[in-house]
């Protein structure tokens, strides 16, 4: 009798090994999510359970800076230990993160770029040449201008990063307000992003807090030579 539950113990653990194992995963970098078949389970590494009539589970590794890795871990393999590397987004080095893009941001007018006559009226014309100037030193024309209403934008301005299959377009729209009775410019920079091979297509793109390093200057540049935010 002790032989025979001895051999159905046996077989039941034979079975258990069959039906299921477990492999450790790490990533690099070490602060990079985990996740298995949809579900987070750690960051950097973690133990996962593979069952023999799942065939296998979906490994996702997300980190920002760094591009998305996905795969599979079938059951099949024996290794009981998997290491994986994710690979830097090229785009990340060619962009800064920004808290001022793709909304409305305040520039107060210097007094030195307005007048106001006895009547009230203001001449703005010195303060719009100095907007022109600055968005000029980064975009090749202004698209729109209408003064009357006291705005301008500028076309989009793509920039393609093949190593990062990224396109990245820009463009800044400026409108004239009054805050408190003073000058003030309300400057957006809409700043989105595209996979590069879908770029054609508007839909495509979707807003990003990133700016690309090379139009960066142009935020600090409004608050030097317009006023101040």
């Amino acid at each position: 009798m002790k032989k025979i539950l001895l051999l159905c113990c046996t077989l039941f653990a034979a079975t258990i090994c069959l039906a299921a194992k477990e492999v450790k995963i790490t990533v690099i970098p070490s602060d990079a999510k985990i996740y298995i078949d949809g579900n987070y389970a750690a960051d950097g590494i973690t133990t996962a359970t593979l069952k023999k009539k799942d065939g296998f589970i979906v490994v996702k590794f997300e980190r920002e800076g760094y591009v998305t890795l996905e795969t599979k871990i079938f059951t099949t393999d024996k290794r009981k230990a998997v290491s994986y590397t994710m690979r830097r987004d090229a785009f990340f080095d060619v962009s800064v993160a920004s808290g001022l893009v793709n909304k409305y941001f305040s520039v107060k007018i210097s007094k030195d770029l307005y007048t106001v006559d006895e009547s009230g009226k203001r001449n703005t014309e010195l303060a719009w040449k100095m907007i022109h100037q600055v968005i000029l030193n980064y975009f090749d024309e202004i698209q729109t201008t209408d003064m009357a209403s006291g705005f301008i934008q500028t076309p989009w301005l793509y920039k393609s990063f093949p190593e990062a299959d990224k396109q990245i377009r820009t463009r800044v729209s400026v409108k004239e307000s009054n805050l408190g009775g003073d000058l003030t410019f309300q400057i957006k920079i809409s700043s989105e992003v595209a996979p590069l091979i879908a770029s054609q297509r508007d839909e495509s793109f979707q807003e990003i807090d990133r700016i690309v390093k090379d139009l960066e200057p142009m935020i600090s540049e409004f608050q030097a030579r317009l006023g101040k935010l």
